[in-house]
C-alpha cells in the first residue's frame, strides 16, 4: 500500500473486524485462522482470484501472524506497533486538515 494515501473506509472496517477476531489469540491460532481465511478465498472464487476486501483480509491475518511469530503472547491491537502507528497517522491527517480548513 502507498504509505501517502490514506486507507478507505472499507479497509479501515476490514482491518477492525479481522483485528477483533484475532484479539486474544496466540501465535498457532491465528496461523489456523490465516489458514482458514485462504481457504474461504478459494472456495468464494469461481474464477480463483480474491475480491479486494478478502485480499485485504488475508493481508492483515498474515501481518498479525507475522507479529506474534516473535511474540510469546496473545495479539492485542493496543500494543501493536503498526496499529498504534496507523491511529497516529490518521490523528496526525485530522489535526492537519482541522488547520487548514
Amino acid at each position: 500500500m502507498d504509505p501517502e494515501r490514506e486507507p478507505s473506509e472499507r479497509e479501515h472496517a476490514v482491518w477492525d473486524r479481522v483485528r477483533r477476531a484475532a484479539t486474544g489469540m496466540d501465535h498457532h491460532r491465528a496461523k489456523a485462522a490465516l489458514g482458514e481465511a485462504r481457504k474461504a478465498a478459494e472456495e468464494g472464487s469461481a474464477d480463483g482470484r480474491t475480491t479486494p476486501d478478502t485480499q485485504t483480509e488475508l493481508d492483515e491475518w498474515e501481518r498479525i501472524t507475522d507479529v506474534l511469530a516473535d511474540h510469546a503472547g496473545a495479539y492485542d491491537p493496543a500494543t501493536d506497533p503498526f496499529v498504534q502507528g496507523q491511529l497516529a497517522a490518521r490523528s496526525d491527517r485530522a489535526r492537519a486538515s482541522g488547520r487548514r480548513g
